[in-house]
């Protein structure tokens, strides 16, 4: 059986384990649905809130939860060719509250359950997790195990997450340690025939690869550029849109076989910065080439030159990517999503201001920069940033989460270092005042908006740079010791994520800024 549209290069344990007892079955062969055809689906849905599953066990029915992208193709073919079946949506509509949920729109949800797209996620009348898978299934087997869910006692709750922080002291010889397992992983993980890393669907990773070309050139050390050359040349080869530029989202397979065509605003703009800064590393005109057609890209299709700020997505059309150059000349391209995300916007700036730097691109600065004022002056309250803003209504969703405030401060002190406009470094400082105070969880030494999961490493290694780079600026005094305190707190969990377990492809991006934060705070130089 092969999985669909699934977000990670590897699974989770729960996911494994459905797939082992035959419940995760996929299409192959699933016929092309365009990005923007609204769902026929006849399920009664509501949206996620506490409301829902209150008459939930008040009926004392199960929850179906359903967690879908926009962008994402086989979450439509799903809504379009499982949930339009008569007989599943009479059976839903009968014995089950089903809820669904935007991607986008909800980080909380997407850091408790979601492994891959579309996210199913199916509950007890008491709110407990019985069932969860992330892909598409066939309609008799997605009837077959709603229907044993309904039918089952509830199940003890398997979060699958990974155990609490490992501390570890901050110090010179810890940091030589992170940077040696960096190493360990090229070598285990680096796919020197197919490039890119793990012998599964390959993600362009690029974060990972802009830390690569830092730690290349702060150590001269070839190992970590030819994993960079390795992976470009894979990600040229199967992920670039020569007709439209930019890149799709990941490739089916080690051998990059199938791409899904959705394309992230961050994603590309991160990318970009990589292609650009490898060229001028190594002079290699296809990655300038890349470079620069990515940046036409974004700014053409998902720039708001009118408000500033960047639009989230372009939707997966795989018929509209399989047309000839003539023949997409005259279709119509796939949807845009417009709603505008503080932090995919914070790094598109962060990254795009690199690339200028790299490319001398004057353009790409000011877009930049109009981006994080769009930002500072729309994206952000008194409760620190916004994860979302929806143009077409004017509203901002998503109070109190740490990735947006991690990303929004973070990339208004990059812009800050470019030009230096006080009212950002105040956005800034105002943004990381309000997570110390309020999402700062001291105890655990890490920033947690949900403490019923571990604190999340991604989002702590970006507010520990943020700190740092806010303290270097005048920020407060105690920003050093916050900062020091999530060095600590991930120290020993960042080395086994890099150098132990079978999903170290999927979680390594993960330890990205963290690393950088830490070469920041003893001293080394970062971009």
């Amino acid at each position: 059986m092969r999985r669909l549209c699934v977000g990670r290069e590897s699974l989770s344990r729960r996911f494994l384990l459905a797939l082992a007892l035959g419940v995760i079955a996929v299409f192959a062969g699933a016929a092309d649905v365009q990005g923007d055809v609204p769902s026929p689906s006849k399920v009664r849905f509501v949206e996620h809130s506490p409301a829902a599953f209150d008459a939930a066990q008040r009926e004392g029915k199960p929850v179906f939860l359903l967690i879908s992208a926009v962008w994402c193709y086989w979450c439509k073919y799903f809504e379009q060719q499982v949930l339009t079946d008569a007989e599943v949506s009479k059976y839903l509509n009968q014995h089950y509250v089903s809820v669904s949920a935007d991607h986008d729109r909800r980080p909380d949800l997407v850091r408790k359950y979601v492994r891959g797209l579309p996210m199913i996620v199916l509950f007890g009348p008491d709110g407990r997790v019985r069932q969860s898978f992330a892909g598409v299934l066939k309609k008799d087997d997605f009837l077959s195990v709603v229907k044993k869910v309904a039918a089952s006692p509830p199940l003890a709750t398997d979060t699958g997450l990974v155990a609490a922080p490992n501390p570890a002291p901050v110090t010179p010889s810890t940091y030589q340690q992170l940077r040696e397992g960096v190493l360990r992983f090229i070598v285990e993980n680096l796919d020197t025939v197919y490039g890119g890393f793990g012998a599964g669907d390959k993600y362009p990773q690029a974060r990972l690869l802009a830390l690569l070309l830092e730690l290349y050139q702060a150590t001269g050390d070839r190992r970590y550029l030819v994993a960079v050359e390795k992976s470009l040349d894979g990600i040229l080869g199967a992920l670039y849109d020569r007709v439209d530029g930019g890149f799709f989202r990941y490739a089916e397979g080690r051998e990059w076989r199938q791409p899904h065509y959705e394309k992230l605003v961050h994603l590309n703009a991160v990318l970009a910065a990589v292609f650009g800064e490898a060229h001028r590393v190594t002079g290699n005109p296809r990655y300038r080439e890349a470079a620069d057609g990515t940046a036409a890209y974004l700014l053409r299709n998902l720039y708001d030159a009118t408000e500033g700020g960047f639009y989230s997505s372009q939707s997966a059309d795989p018929a509209y990517y399989r047309l000839s150059l003539r023949e997409r000349r005259a279709a119509r391209q796939p949807p845009v999503n417009r709603d505008k995300i503080s932090a995919w916007n914070a790094e598109a700036a962060m990254a795009l201001l690199a690339l200028s730097q790299s490319s001398g691109r004057k353009d790409l600065r000011d877009a930049a920069l109009r981006t994080l004022e769009f930002v500072r002056a729309t994206l952000i309250g008194e409760k620190g940033a916004f994860h979302l803003y929806d143009p077409r209504t004017g509203r901002r969703y998503g109070e109190g989460q740490v990735d947006a405030n991690a990303w929004t401060a973070l990339g208004l002190l990059a812009g800050y270092r470019v030009a230096p406009v006080e009212a950002q470094r105040q956005a800034a400082e105002h943004v990381l005042r309000f997570a110390v105070a309020e999402l700062f969880d001291a105890g655990r030494g890490a920033f947690n908006e949900d403490k019923s999961l571990p604190p999340p490493l991604d989002a702590n290694g970006v507010m520990a740079e943020a700190l740092l780079r806010a303290q270097q600026v005048g920020g407060r005094a105690d920003y050093l010791d916050v900062a020091r305190r999530i060095l600590v707190t991930f120290g020993g969990t960042t080395h086994v994520l890099l150098t132990e377990g079978e999903d170290a492809v999927a979680r390594a991006p993960d330890t990205v800024y963290y690393l950088r934060a830490y070469a920041l705070a003893i001293g080394k130089a970062t971009r």
